[in-house]
């Protein structure tokens, strides 16, 4: 009997996550061909190896009964091949379906440039996305298999697969092979009774991203080029693992692209849990910049984790998901090159307990993909998008401080030249922070204080409101260079002090003037007792964490001035998530 399967990890890398999905598959396909009561499949991360729990317990007997079935499509590379199975993927086919795809795409942003044709160009969008998704299926295994079709990738996955659709008369003696090795247990297939069957085969880069040859091994062997030789279970499961929850993503670096793999790595979570988030993930992810890239497939995989629980009692999305496999490949021209491997961590902060707080994490995690998709990758920006990229990876709230206050001068800078820029929402900021500790206290004891609120206040309508306001109805000067300001003023109590206390001097100055030269009132005063309140704050906290602070709620909008401001705007260069993809 067959209930506990352990794929222990060899290099590190998302080569034992995608074997151990691979697995996974394997087993799930199994159970849909036996009669198991209720079949339930788990994969848990116990450390040193993936632990896949069968339940019910697979049964000798049902073992022995399996008739033939592919562990995964076999792909077909010119129109003009032919195939021995009727289930196959068609690589010319949803090659040109993706190229149609794109063309209609880039003529529909052409056809509707501007302001007043958003709404027609997401319309169009739209109308194109379903041909794609019904009528002209665009497989989201795509971007895999157009890496397994290369020359080099092919030889071993066309091996792989005819070992067993030549074999399948033994098929049952093959997956028994398979149980066996996962389980501890002698393997008793007797390889040198079957047809064409290859015990080995060269390690292929794809699956094996830290997989060399004698001198360039982690540990050289030799001057010698010859092929790495891995066996052939763990290669299989590779390759069906790979199609299922691998990402290959192109990186545009000038005018070529190179490629980013990415594979999520799950704690503990049901089979078919990981397999639809896995899924939602490669359908959603946009971007093909290195950094840009990155952020995006955290905040992506994450929405699309709690989107896809039904638990929200003690939820943190790190016991579900650890993470994101990531290696870069550098394009050298017939081959590429393994040039990073990394492994980028699931937030610590993404907790909640209630189905509303995970609402909430679903709004957050939107506003912030869109706001990456609206930044460009060049220039200072890429430092902005490094510190975003740091924050994400460690929870340290000092790269959200490098970060924002960047984004910050990034809003000026782009309303100074007429582009559009995407604010936060202060109430998104709000439910960001609410359960973010540092150190010994909570970021909800400084922003729910009425002196900083008032302080952000005077920072917002000085800055982000104005902009959103039509030049011929502003009543006062917008404060351009007040991002700069205060990140520089924040690096001491006494210095941020005196920033604030002249900058809302002269806040209420001008407020005052406006008010007795008109009769109108615009906006508030700070009061001294609310200044007071803030003073108090720079007496308890680090100046640099209540700076940081300031420049997220004093460069974002209230959900009333984003609706009474937003389509005000005239004039502006819109680059939003829309535009930029």
């Amino acid at each position: 009997m067959y209930s506990k399967f352990r794929v222990k990890k060899i290099t590190g890398t998302y080569s034992d996550t995608i074997e151990a999905f691979g697995l996974a598959n394997l087993l799930k396909d199994i159970q849909s061909r036996t009669n198991l009561s209720r079949p339930k499949l788990w994969i848990e991360d116990k450390g040193l190896y993936y632990e896949i729990t069968s339940k019910p317990e697979m049964q000798l007997d049902q073992i022995n009964r399996l008739n033939y079935f592919p562990f995964f499509q076999y792909a077909i590379r010119e129109t003009s091949e032919t195939t021995f199975e009727d289930n196959y993927f068609d690589y010319p086919q949803q090659r040109d379906f993706k190229k149609e795809k794109q063309e209609l795409t880039e003529k529909a942003y052409k056809e509707f440039t501007g302001k007043d044709k958003i709404q027609q160009l997401q319309d169009r969008l739209n109308a194109i996305d379903r041909i794609y998704e019904v009528e002209k299926f665009i497989s989201p295994q795509l971007d895999v298999y157009s890496q397994i079709i290369t020359s080099n990738n092919f030889v071993g996955f066309n091996k792989l697969y005819r070992n067993v659709s030549l074999n399948k008369n033994a098929f049952p003696e093959i997956i028994k092979a398979i149980l066996d090795y996962y389980s501890d247990k002698k393997i008793e297939l007797k390889i040198n009774s079957l047809n064409s069957f290859e015990a080995s085969v060269t390690a292929l880069q794809i699956y094996n991203p830290t997989t060399g040859k004698g001198q360039n091994k982690g540990k050289a062997s030799g001057a010698s080029a010859g092929p790495v030789k891995l066996g052939w279970i763990s290669e299989t499961m590779k390759i069906s693992g790979s199609i299922t929850n691998m990402l290959c993503k192109p990186v545009k670096v000038g005018s070529s692209y190179d490629v980013k793999v990415v594979v999520p790595d799950f704690k503990k979570a049901e089979y078919s849990k990981q397999k639809k988030i896995a899924l939602s993930f490669k359908k959603n992810i946009k971007g093909n910049t290195p950094l840009k890239i990155d952020i995006l497939n955290l905040l992506i995989i994450n929405k699309q984790l709690i989107e896809n629980t039904d638990e929200y009692s003690n939820f943190k999305a790190k016991n579900i998901l650890t993470g994101l496999h990531s290696v870069y490949q550098k394009d050298l021209g017939q081959n590429k090159a393994v040039v990073n491997i990394a492994k980028l961590k699931t937030p610590e902060f993404i907790e909640f307990n209630t189905e509303n707080e995970a609402k909430d994490w679903v709004e957050f995690l939107k506003e912030q993909i869109s706001i990456i998709r609206s930044i460009d990758e060049l220039g200072d920006a890429v430092q902005g998008l490094i510190a975003y990229r740091i924050f994400l990876d460690t929870s340290h709230f000092q790269s959200w401080a490098k970060f924002i206050f960047w984004y910050a001068e990034h809003i000026m800078s782009n309303f100074s030249k007429n582009k559009y820029a995407l604010p936060f929402k202060e109430t998104s900021l709000s439910k960001f922070f609410k359960n973010m500790t540092m150190n010994d206290f909570k970021i909800s004891e400084i922003i729910s204080n009425d002196g900083f609120q008032k302080v952000a206040y005077a920072i917002r309508k000085s800055t982000v409101t104005l902009q959103y306001t039509p030049k011929e109805q502003r009543k006062f000067d917008i404060r351009y260079g007040l991002a700069q300001a205060l990140q520089n003023k924040s690096k001491s109590v006494a210095d941020l002090a005196e920033f604030i206390g002249e900058f809302i001097a002269i806040f209420n100055a001008e407020t005052a003037r406006h008010a007795e030269k008109t009769g109108n009132v615009l906006r508030a005063n700070i009061r001294e007792n609310e200044l007071d309140q803030f003073y108090r704050l720079l007496d308890m906290y680090p100046s640099k964490i209540i700076g940081a602070l300031l420049a997220s709620y004093g460069f974002a909008l209230t959900e009333k001035e984003k609706k009474e401001n937003i389509d005000q705007t005239e004039g502006f260069e819109l680059e939003n998530e829309l535009t930029k993809e």
